[in-house]
C-alpha cells in the first residue's frame, strides 16, 4: 500500500461526504429514505500545494502513475493533515484514497510548481483490514495488513503498510 508524498498542502477543501441512500416516492406521494449502509462515501479532498520545488512536483506527479492513475488506492500521509488536532479522515483507518483526476501541474516561475490533486476516499472492507497487525497470523488472509510488524509473509498479502520486520 502506498503513502501519498509527505508533502503539506497550502489549501484543503474537505467534503465529508454521506451514508449510501435511496429516496422513493410513495403513490400518496410521500418521499421516504432507506440507508444503504453505515459507512461514509464520496468523501473528497482537493488539495492545492503552491510554489513547490520541481522535485516535490514530480514526487506527486510520480505517486499518480505508480498508482496507475486512479486505479489504485492509497495513504495520506501525516503532512496532509499536520494543522488538524485531529484529522477528518484518520490516517490509518477503514478509508483509503485514491486519485479522481490527474494532478494538475502549473509551472509558475523559475523552478517553482503549483500542484492541484483532487482525491476520493474508497471504503475498505473490514474483513480484509488488520489494524497493528504486528505478528499477524497466517489465517485467515488479509488483504490489507497496516503496521504490519512481523507479519507472516503467507498467505501472500495484497497491500502491507509499515512492514517493518515482516518476513
Amino acid at each position: 500500500m502506498s503513502t501519498f508524498p509527505s508533502l503539506t498542502p497550502t489549501t484543503r477543501i474537505y467534503t465529508p461526504g454521506g451514508v449510501p441512500l435511496a429516496l422513493q416516492n410513495t403513490v400518496s406521494g410521500l418521499s421516504t429514505g432507506f440507508r444503504r449502509g453505515n459507512r461514509r462515501i464520496n468523501q473528497t479532498l482537493q488539495m492545492t500545494f503552491s510554489h513547490l520545488t520541481q522535485s516535490d512536483a514530480l514526487l506527486i506527479r510520480d505517486h499518480y502513475f505508480n498508482r496507475n492513475g486512479s486505479y489504485d488506492i492509497f495513504f495520506l500521509s501525516a503532512e496532509i493533515w499536520s494543522d488538524f488536532a485531529t484529522p477528518p479522515v484518520p490516517l490509518l483507518s477503514d478509508f483509503a484514497w485514491r486519485y479522481t483526476s490527474e494532478p494538475t501541474i502549473t509551472d509558475v516561475s523559475v523552478d517553482r510548481f503549483n500542484v492541484d490533486v483532487a482525491l476520493i476516499t474508497e471504503p475498505i472492507d473490514i474483513g480484509d483490514l488488520v489494524f497493528d497487525g504486528g505478528l499477524a497470523a497466517s489465517a485467515p488472509a488479509r488483504a490489507y495488513i497496516l503496521d504490519a510488524g512481523a507479519a507472516a509473509a503467507s498467505p501472500a498479502r495484497d497491500y502491507i503498510v509499515f512492514a517493518s520486520g515482516a518476513l
